[in-house]
């Protein structure tokens, strides 16, 4: 967002600084002043950097070369049109602003660097440079104040320009802000929701435990019943039967009876049968 913030300000103030430009040629060209080739060459090399601004994905080195370019122009404009007195002063400082917003890290270290060394040497050294820190007679009082009202108009455009895209930015963040709480809301909504799930999946958990306890308990008790019964059939029942098939053998030896052959034969199923449910009981 931080990059695209910038190539947005670059552009606006180069688009700013190309209408600035277009008014000085315009004017320029009314009053035959000497400077119009200059403003017409500088509005053009504004107009190259515009349309370059879309064809690179970072415009900071662009950016960089530009305000470097500048400099010298400054420097002309501080010579011929009253230094100090002129509003080239007012206008570094607006520059030096873009420069600020369009720069950062080492490339605005060296750029505003440049700047502060030009600025120093045109106001303390003139003697070094031959200029002139202040030069009155070479101002025109009405140029002065169309400078300086074009200068406080673009000043206002950029002011109201910024406040529109921070309030721009301010809505989009209000906006994902109030997204996030909803999709908080719902993850706290769904956190609950999973919270009693998991109450329910305890809860069914021990009950499953405490079913499971009685029917193990249910089945210990029917084993246990199973191995009295078992224990019933081999011994209390099986041990009287034993003896009547006995009895039934002898008295078959001593007298031949159909109907305690009949007797034996009952009795041997009897113990068959009580044979079979110890086996499965076992």
């Amino acid at each position: 967002m931080k990059g695209t913030l910038e190539k947005t300000i670059f552009r606006f103030m180069l688009i700013l600084a190309i209408v600035y430009q277009i008014y000085q040629v315009i004017n320029g060209l009314f009053a035959a002043a000497t400077t119009t080739l200059l403003n017409l060459a500088i509005t053009l090399l504004f107009g190259v950097v515009l349309l370059l601004s879309f064809r690179v994905k970072n415009i900071k080195y662009l950016a960089f070369f530009l305000h470097l370019a500048v400099i010298p122009i400054l420097i002309h404009f501080w010579k011929n049109f009253g230094g100090l007195s002129g509003t080239v002063p007012l206008i570094l400082f607006v520059y030096a602003s873009w420069i600020i917003l369009t720069l950062n890290g080492w490339l605005l270290a060296i750029t505003l660097g440049f700047y502060l060394v030009v600025f120093i040497l045109l106001t303390e050294f003139p003697s070094l440079t031959g200029i002139p820190v202040a030069s009155p007679e070479e101002l025109s009082l009405f140029q002065l104040s169309i400078d300086y009202f074009v200068v406080a108009l673009i000043l206002t455009t950029f002011l109201m320009y910024l406040k529109n895209k921070f309030q721009a930015y301010r809505n989009r963040i209000e906006h994902r802000h109030k997204q996030l709480q909803k999709i908080t809301e719902t993850l706290i909504k769904q956190t609950d929701r999973l919270q009693y799930s998991q109450e329910e999946i305890r809860s069914i958990n021990e009950n499953l435990e405490y079913i499971i306890d009685q029917r193990i308990k249910k089945i210990e008790e029917r084993n246990k019943q199973l191995e009295e019964y078992a224990f019933i059939n081999a011994h209390l029942v099986r041990g009287p039967l034993c003896r009547i098939i006995g009895l039934a053998v002898l008295m078959e030896q001593e007298k031949a009876d159909p109907q305690l052959a009949t007797v034996h034969e009952k009795a041997r199923q009897v113990d068959a049968i009580i044979r079979r449910i110890n086996e499965i009981v076992h």
